[in-house]
């Protein structure tokens, strides 16, 4: 049973009796720690799987090699004030059933400017994203077979192995039941071997007492920066701590798909080969105020903090803070990591070290890594972001024949064109750097939106005060990074 609809925003929204169950939806008679694991707890590991990306293999250790670790408070306030945006971002879906690119609409000053002005930096920051990642992955990749780190000469094979690891991400998301799922288990596998490896594998023999203590010390110098510091650089370690600050709420949707509180109500995009059409909803939906589906939304409120506090938080700050510590102890201090080399600098001093299976080992990390991130945070996200929003349109559920499969599949075929036409146009590391900063802008735009949402959602389930304090000082600093950024440009 179903009334008219309420207001939420500035559109409406239908209203349904009841809020489905975790149980009802994830099929287990109850929550236990082995449904948790392999059935509940899961978009967050895809987050950390794109996280532990480009900001971590290329930015983190170019920051920490040439200013030092003072500046850890960076990662330690980027990643918990990301964690709480996150869950802002995720209540929102866990009450509407929209992705938030979807439910940003509801929020001033109308819908079309959402509508096109989002969509538009999307794109222009994604294409440059893949390509930088990808280009990164394919450095390493490169230097594999090469044996030894790509030059400008390798630029050739740089680049069309980048096109190489663009089109295996995309074979990647042809197959499984739904694309969450699907990334949710690669990344299963990414996120063990990437961060166990560092733990108890490279850390312990690269890492100084010294340089741990240098971290832990930055982590508590709240507001120091270098005198003379490339603003772009640290802006860009800022943006790519964690997810993608401001930009998160484009990462968020896998929960939607997950089925996370009235996500289960809307559907969710499934894969071309073994999945199946599915009736995804045009809009949200959300449930009436009552004592037993508010006891329910707590419930899921609870499942959602474990997520993002036990796996997303610690895998943010290990993985920023492990190859940064790995790079400052083995590289000498302020050279600048060029960017051609900096997904296989590590790689050779680490050889060093132990032998050349170190060389290799290392390299395939990072090529894990950036593989991981291309992955999930471009290759994924940016057609997914696009369906969502194109698919409120009649006139595309109609040329689409009712299937949300036909315009995924067809914009990612176009992304993919436009990411590898911007693979020839400029160095992998410029590219990151250009695309943390789009992110820092985005930022500026989404966070003041979620504050606006939340405090439209129904007085029982409102965010705290701190929550929105905690909002306000992200945006501020988002806003810093960003203005120091553009006015460091020559």
């Amino acid at each position: 049973m179903s009334d008219q609809g309420t207001k939420f925003g500035k559109l409406s929204i239908e209203v349904v009796d009841l809020l489905p169950s975790p149980e009802k939806v994830f099929g287990v008679p109850r929550l236990d720690f082995k449904s948790l694991l392999f059935r509940v707890l899961g978009p967050s590991v895809i987050a950390v799987g794109v996280a532990i990306g480009g900001g971590e293999w290329l930015l983190g250790p170019a920051t920490a090699v040439k200013y030092g670790l003072g500046m850890a408070w960076i990662v330690v306030v980027s990643a918990l004030l990301q964690t709480v945006y996150n869950v802002g971002l995720v209540r929102l879906i866990m009450y509407t059933g929209e992705s938030p690119i979807a439910y940003l609409r509801r929020v001033p000053p109308s819908p079309n400017f959402w509508i096109v002005a989002i969509p538009v930096m999307i794109i222009v920051w994604g294409s440059w994203g893949l390509a930088g990642i990808a280009g990164s992955g394919a450095t390493a990749l490169g230097s594999m077979i090469l044996g030894r780190l790509p030059t400008s000469g390798d630029a050739w094979l740089v680049r069309y192995l980048t096109l190489v690891v663009i089109a295996l991400c995309v074979l990647l998301v042809l197959f499984g039941h739904k694309i969450e799922r699907t990334l949710e288990i690669a990344n299963w596998f990414f996120m063990v071997f990437v961060l166990a490896t560092l733990l108890f594998v490279v850390a312990p023999l690269t890492v100084r007492f010294d340089v741990v203590v240098e971290a832990l010390r930055g982590s508590f110098s709240f507001g120091y920066i270098p005198p003379g510091a490339d603003a772009s650089l640290i802006a860009a370690w800022w943006a790519y701590t964690g997810l993608a600050v401001g930009l998160n709420f484009i990462f968020m949707n896998w929960y939607r798909d997950k089925g996370y509180g009235m996500g289960s109500v809307v559907g969710y995009i499934p894969a071309l080969i073994g999945g199946k059409r599915v009736a995804l909803s045009p809009s949200g939906k959300t449930f009436t105020v009552s004592a037993e589906n508010l006891k329910t939304f707590k419930r899921w409120e609870k499942l959602l903090n474990y997520d993002q506090w036990l796996i997303f938080f610690p895998g943010a700050i290990l993985g920023m803070y492990l190859p940064s510590m790995m790079a400052a102890s083995l590289l000498p201090r302020g050279q600048d990591l060029k960017a051609w080399g900096v997904a296989a600098h590590v790689a050779a001093e680490f050889a060093a070290i132990v032998g050349t299976w170190g060389y290799y080992l290392i390299a395939f990390m990072g090529f894990i890594i950036l593989f991981s991130s291309a992955l999930g945070a471009y290759v994924d996200a940016v057609p997914r972001n696009l369906t969502d929003i194109l698919w409120s349109s009649e006139r595309v559920r109609k040329w689409a024949r009712g299937d949300v499969r036909a315009v995924y599949y067809t914009l990612l075929a176009a992304y993919v064109a436009l990411s590898s036409w911007a693979v020839f146009q400029a160095q992998p590391l410029i590219l990151v750097t250009i695309a943390a900063n789009i992110a820092n802008f985005i930022g500026l735009l989404v966070i003041p939106a979620v504050i606006y949402l939340s405090s439209r959602l129904p007085r029982e389930i409102r965010p705290g005060l701190w929550e929105y304090v905690l909002l306000v000082v992200f945006l501020g600093l988002s806003a810093y990074f960003f203005v120091t950024a553009v006015l460091s440009v020559k």
